[in-house]
């Protein structure tokens, strides 16, 4: 018993006097550096076809990745993973797909006490087409499937919606370079923008 009451007389002196020394230090923030930041936005819009290619499909779908990484609060780069989908013009033709893959600067247009943000992209990549073989009016047409360099551009804004997410939308015009031109599309998108 007298061991356990000398235990606990030490610790209370312990802490007794560990107190007024830790309570004379001084502690100091850091503000972190909002730049440079990453982002991911899981994106879906429309997809319309225009000239040559909407001679043969429909409107369609756009589901899509984009990554962002700002390098400071005008200037960053993203990168697009994205799929389009549009239905065929012509009953019993499959419908086509592109596949996306572009990157590109970005340059943003801020107010001083805006957390929100339009911008401005430009981008460079690959664009995967897939269309399945089908038979029509006895003839056999077989599956195409190619992969050609394009670009895009397009307008955007951000709208914060809390210290780590926002609202993004942006519409974009594909051109993919093909043999006899140029195929083109619009693709309005709608994503919600995390960051890291």
């Amino acid at each position: 018993m007298k061991t356990l009451k000398l235990n606990v007389l030490l610790i209370l002196l312990i802490i007794l006097f560990s107190s007024p020394v830790n309570s004379q230090t001084g502690y100091t923030t850091v503000k972190k550096s909002a730049y440079p930041q990453l982002s991911l936005s899981p994106v879906g819009g429309l997809m319309f076809p225009v000239a040559k290619l909407s001679d043969n499909f429909k409107p369609g779908g756009s589901v899509g990745l984009d990554l962002s990484y700002k390098v400071n609060k005008e200037v960053g780069f993203f990168a697009k993973f994205g799929y389009d989908f549009f239905r065929s013009q012509t009953s019993g033709v499959p419908d086509g797909r592109f596949f996306e893959y572009s990157v590109g600067p970005r340059y943003y247009f801020t107010a001083k006490n805006l957390k929100s943000s339009i911008f401005l992209e430009a981008g460079i990549g690959a664009y995967t087409f897939n269309q399945q073989g089908y038979v029509l009016e006895e003839t056999a047409y077989p599956e195409v499937s190619y992969t050609k360099f394009g670009y895009n551009a397009g307008i955007g804004a951000i709208l914060n919606l809390g210290t780590d997410i926002d609202l993004l939308f942006k519409t974009k015009y594909n051109t993919i370079m093909t043999e006899d031109g140029s195929s083109s599309f619009i693709t309005p998108v709608l994503g919600i923008d995390v960051r890291f």
